[in-house]
């Protein structure tokens, strides 16, 4: 097993990271499907859709990582997951909620109460219908 060339998966997300080891092989939801990656790959840069990553290290038990797009560099001996957000969870729904919430934690979600919200949405309809009446309505 020492023989076996090695692969390193790092899972990141704008939270920070999530997961990072050796591994055999990773199963990953790719924008055109879902694909496999094993120690020595083709060189590959791509867009991730929502998912389950499926991770088998070179020690321990198979483990799911959640991530909810994102991008994935591929290297012969490295594989990197920059995901929006990831969650380490096998439950499917759970990830999701978990993400969900993440989301509305997170800070341009918490700047903006209803009020605001409204504030801004009456500012662009004012200066697009100013727009639209031509510069003598100004």
């Amino acid at each position: 097993m020492s023989d076996a060339p090695a692969l390193v998966l790092e899972v990141v997300s704008l939270a920070g990271p999530i997961w990072s080891g050796d591994i055999r092989e990773v199963d990953l939801p790719g924008s055109a499907g879902r694909f496999g990656v094993l120690p020595r790959h083709t060189p590959l840069l791509t867009t991730l859709r929502e998912g389950m990553l499926r991770v088998v290290p070179r020690q321990g038990e198979p483990l799911d990582i959640y991530v909810s797009g994102g991008f994935v560099e591929v290297q012969p001996d490295r594989v990197t997951v920059m995901a929006d957000l990831a969650v380490r969870d096998a439950d499917w729904e759970h990830a999701q909620a978990e993400a969900a919430r993440e989301r509305a934690l997170a800070g341009m979600a918490q700047a903006f109460t209803d009020e605001d919200y409204m504030a801004l949405h009456l500012e662009l309809i004012h200066r697009y219908s100013l727009q639209l009446r031509g510069p003598s309505a100004r």
